[in-house]
């Protein structure tokens, strides 16, 4: 009997591979994507030794409008977000541990603020914000063929179009993280005062008692890393539309989910060899 289904051309055809061969095509995917992954970062960074006085003035004007957008445009979102970020966890550090003390309080807000939210959030933000941007922007360039007309005019794209933005990313989210913190512990410090009214100068030993000289290394690390990998990954996944302007939000959507989940991963991983080396998070 006729199938009455109807046809779907998306469907794939053809006879169905066993578990080795999906593994396999799986594997064989994730190491051609990661080599372009690499190509990428590769073409981007080593654009910064090419000579020329014109273009670097060039690349330069672009990254800081792109500081601009990704890093200035961003501050009232960061604002907010660290205000209540702070609030919340003094709030709910007073409801777990009623007793906690302006000391602990301190030693709460590096431990959860500084070397982990501070960093992760101001990446999700700037990835979701700007991250968005950037890759549905360099999609519509390359579904324009304004990027091969670039490349036919002299013009190195990676240069002119990933390096700005991948440096413009790294420095917004360093500054952003900054800010991020100071706001968000700004935060925590009114709200403990309304709750618990410790003195100043108890939650200043406890930011002493929890700070190392590691914590720089770490703020550094982070910020630096979690700001390139969004500009790198939303800068590739934005170039790998082919010709039609459908691609451009699949690519974006796309761009977005493997930068937060890079943004994660990262983070994961600084967290692990940073306390790996300095010991418990609280003492």
């Amino acid at each position: 009997m006729r199938s009455t289904v109807a046809y779907d051309p998306r469907k794939r055809s053809g006879p169905k591979v066993g578990f080795v061969a999906s593994v396999g095509s799986g594997v064989l995917g994730t190491l051609k994507t990661t080599g372009s992954l690499m190509v990428t970062l590769r073409d981007a960074l080593g654009s910064l030794f090419t000579p020329g006085a014109a273009a670097r003035a060039t690349v330069r004007r672009i990254m800081l409008m792109q500081i601009l957008f990704t890093g200035f445009e961003a501050v009232t979102l960061v604002s907010i977000m660290g205000l209540l970020i702070g609030a919340t966890l003094i709030i709910q550090t007073r409801l777990v541990m009623p007793g906690t003390g302006g000391e602990m309080l301190g030693k709460i807000l590096v431990t959860v603020v500084l070397r982990e939210l501070a960093p992760l959030t101001t990446a999700i933000i700037v990835a979701s914000r700007s991250g968005t941007a950037i890759a549905t922007e360099l999609g519509n360039m390359k579904a324009n063929s304004e990027v091969a007309a670039l490349s036919a005019m002299g013009i190195d794209p990676p240069r002119f179009i990933v390096l700005p933005r991948l440096i413009g990313a790294a420095v917004s989210v360093i500054v952003l993280m900054i800010y991020f913190s100071a706001v968000a512990i700004l935060g925590g410090y009114l709200v403990s005062g309304l709750i618990a009214a410790p003195s100043f100068s108890a939650l200043r030993a406890g930011f002493g008692a929890a700070l190392v000289w590691q914590d720089l290394v770490s703020f550094l690390a982070k910020g630096t890393g979690l700001g390139i990998i969004v500009g790198w990954l939303c800068c590739h996944y934005g170039l790998e539309v082919k010709a039609s302007r459908t691609e451009v939000p699949q690519k974006a959507s796309k761009a977005v989910v493997m930068t937060l989940l890079g943004c994660v991963i990262f983070n994961t991983a600084i967290t692990g060899l940073f306390y790996y080396f300095v010991g418990p998070p609280v003492r």
